[in-house]
């Protein structure tokens, strides 16, 4: 075997990088849903580690990969019937009596533009899950074993959530959409959830960031309202209740395994 590549008990060989952090020499190792999937190999071409040992690997290889554990876990939710389960996850946004919600469109890493009244220059945000619906535009932004960025390569006082609901708000204004912004992440990294819920607690701390330049936001309120937090654990117990229950044809049973080691 190679200097540097352990082999765990399944076969799979993977490399210590330098900060203690085990990343599959092969990415689809580390992902349990679609591995063949172009748009997965696309991802895992684009980003990629440039220093240390472990350069040349992708990102999606690592164990604390969080694009890994939204491929896996909502590609794996998106094989069934999105009435089953999406109201379960995100109980926080109520469908329209009359909207249809039959084939939502669920998005990975798609791109987005800033406004364009905004000053500070800023290239376009990656945001992990989009889901769309015909009245709803949903960000979903996950974090892991790290919190949120604290600030963007531009403005240092434009942090990650802010971002996204300022970017995700626009974008659902062109559409003629109602905007929702979820951060999926750990109850240990408190410092995105309390900051999530600064926003979430006042509409004059959004309006301070972007109240300037964003004279198409009428209802602060609302948008306030339409931000909020899921847990990694509330999924995997969604998911352990639906599979004991037999709700679902699918079985979860690689989803829940996965879950239990990743967040216990």
């Amino acid at each position: 075997m190679e200097e540097g590549i352990t082999e765990d008990e399944m076969g799979r060989k993977f490399i210590y990088s330098d900060t203690g952090v085990n990343v599959f020499v092969k990415f689809k190792d580390n992902l349990i849903v679609d591995p063949d999937d172009p748009l997965i190999a696309r991802q895992a071409r684009t980003w990629r580690y440039s220093k240390g040992i472990v350069k040349g690997l992708s990102y999606l290889g690592s164990e604390n990969s969080e694009d890994a554990m939204t491929w896996n876990v909502f590609k794996t939710l998106e094989k069934s019937n999105p009435e089953s389960w999406f109201s379960e996850i995100f109980p926080q946004i109520i469908l329209d009596k009359d909207e249809q919600f039959i084939d939502p469109m669920l998005r990975f890493w798609e791109k987005y533009f800033p406004p364009m009244f905004r000053s500070f220059p800023e290239k376009e945000t990656h945001v992990d899950l989009t889901i769309e619906t015909s009245n709803k535009l949903i960000f979903i932004e996950a974090k892991y074993k790290a919190d949120i960025s604290k600030n963007t390569t531009h403005d240092p006082n434009r942090d990650q959530i802010i971002r996204n609901i300022d970017v995700g708000s626009w974008a659902a204004k062109k559409r003629a959409k109602e905007f929702y912004f979820i951060l999926l992440t750990l109850k240990t990294n408190t410092y995105s959830i309390d900051k999530l819920n600064y926003y979430k607690s006042n509409p004059s701390n959004i309006i301070e960031k972007i109240g300037s330049y964003r004279k198409d936001i009428k209802d602060y309120v609302t948008l306030c309202e339409n931000i909020d937090v899921i847990y990694c654990d509330q999924i995997l117990n969604f998911l352990q209740n639906m599979q004991s229950a037999k709700k679902t044809e699918l079985t979860f049973t690689n989803l829940i395994d996965y879950l239990n080691d990743k967040i216990f």
